[in-house]
């Protein structure tokens, strides 16, 4: 089970690392994390910056908040990432970021229509937009419970995105499409009126 554990740390740093390049995150904003038993977690901690996170600040907890291995303080979200865990025993991982393009449809308060055959075949459909609540308190999951449902993500108003998936390569494959279909749409409304692929 340590070892597995081990693994999983690596992969969040990986991943973070990643995603800090692509740019779905900037300075410290984002994190990550996914299921490691019924009712426990591994999360990103709170304010390091992705470009020198190691292993061993990944902090491991429960989800009522109870900080089992670690010796950095858990992300601020980390109440969001244990609701959406709590609502859904499939998901074994999410990831949030402020991927700009996604975000700004968050900001605005609109889904995400489905314009690629990516948002079906990944994402589920169109990307819903979860009611706002102030960051870092439990709202801002229970928020995204309802429009998670059926769903590979969301957007968060006036914050940021969330993914969900089994495993964390799903969570980030299913935050890049997010990202990607948001992007996609923005660029189509310049050139005419976008068509959404269920009224093809």
């Amino acid at each position: 089970m340590e070892q597995n554990l081990d693994i999983l740390r690596q992969e969040i740093v990986d991943k973070s690392l990643e995603a800090f390049r692509e740019g779905l995150f900037s300075g410290t904003s984002g994190n990550m994390s996914c299921r490691v038993a019924p009712d426990e977690m591994l999360i990103t901690p709170t304010s390091v910056r992705y470009d020198v996170l190691r292993a061993q600040d990944i902090v491991r907890m429960k989800l009522d908040g109870t900080v089992l291995e670690g010796g950095l303080q858990p992300s601020s979200e980390w109440r969001m990432h244990a609701a959406v865990y709590k609502a859904y025993g499939e998901t074994n991982a999410v990831f949030h970021t402020h991927s700009p393009y996604a975000t700004a449809f968050a900001v605005v308060r609109k889904s995400i229509p489905a314009v690629l055959i990516e948002s079906c075949i990944f994402l589920g459909g169109d990307i819903r937009c979860a009611a706002y609540a102030a960051p870092g308190t439990e709202s801002v999951g229970t928020n995204a419970i309802p429009v998670l449902r059926d769903r590979g993500g969301c957007t968060l108003a006036n914050h940021g995105v969330l993914a969900v998936g089994k495993d964390l390569a799903q969570a980030y494959l299913r935050a890049e499409y997010i990202e990607d279909v948001a992007k996609v749409y923005t660029f189509s409304k310049v050139l005419g009126t976008p068509v959404e692929i269920a009224s093809l």
